[in-house]
């Protein structure tokens, strides 16, 4: 009779841990904003914390480049987002998506190119902007699938980096994407077209085009969110 445990295994959260999540989660989505001045007596008081696992979670959050030390006096600053960062993520981008293209056409996994042909099929055009969570989930998720298909974990691990980077971007700039979005949805589903035909150099032009497009429009809403003095930064 073999003896064994009915309960699987549980992830194991540390206080830390969760602090970490819920602040990169508040600079991601921008409740903390590019340039606002943070300190771990605040965090702690608004997290109903202590101030070590917060000051820990910040040291996490530098090392990722989400929060910057403050040069002069006390506290953080979270890290800025305009015109220059958006070109070097989209740059990485630009140079690290293909990859997963190629390597998926290299190899023979019918699967991955099955999923990716049909990763938006559940959206219609125009797109209900109650679904806009559920379609910005799905696009995350469809950069993060094309990037594994490199099967190389250090760049995979990389893009995870970048990608907390784009997210924040992508929440920061949400109230831009009405008349966009269903822009972004055609060229997904023209990536998705050409993977399905298995037309690899139709499918990194359509790749590249959309980051370029999405690029430039980012570009565009971010100097005009300056203009009307909405970054922390900006408004002192």
């Amino acid at each position: 009779m073999q003896d064994g445990l009915s309960i699987k295994p549980q992830r194991v959260v540390s206080l830390t841990d969760r602090v970490f999540e819920a602040l990169e989660d508040a600079i991601v989505r921008c409740e903390l904003k590019p340039g606002e001045v943070v300190t771990d007596r605040t965090l702690s008081a608004r997290l109903d914390v202590s101030r070590t696992p917060v000051r820990e979670a910040l040291q996490r959050l530098a090392a990722s480049g989400l929060v910057t030390p403050r040069d002069r006096g006390t506290g953080w600053e979270i890290a800025g987002f305009d015109e220059h960062d958006l070109r070097e993520l989209f740059e990485l981008r630009k140079a690290l998506e293909p990859m997963g293209l190629r390597q998926l056409f290299a190899g023979d996994d019918a699967d991955s190119v099955r999923e990716l042909a049909g990763f938006f099929d559940g959206f219609d055009d125009p797109i209900e902007v109650a679904d806009y969570p559920r379609y910005f989930q799905r696009d995350n998720e469809f950069h993060k699938k094309i990037v594994a298909c490199t099967g190389n974990s250090r760049v995979i691990g990389f893009y995870g980096i970048v990608e907390r980077q784009i997210d924040r971007g992508r929440h920061f700039l949400s109230t831009g994407y009405k008349g966009r979005i269903e822009e972004n949805l055609a060229e997904h589903k023209a990536v998705a077209a050409a993977i399905g035909r298995r037309d690899v150099d139709g499918a990194i032009d359509a790749l590249v085009h959309h980051l370029q497009r999405g690029e430039e429009l980012m570009v565009e809403h971010i100097k005009a969110e300056r203009a009307a003095g909405r970054f922390a930064s900006d408004v002192g």
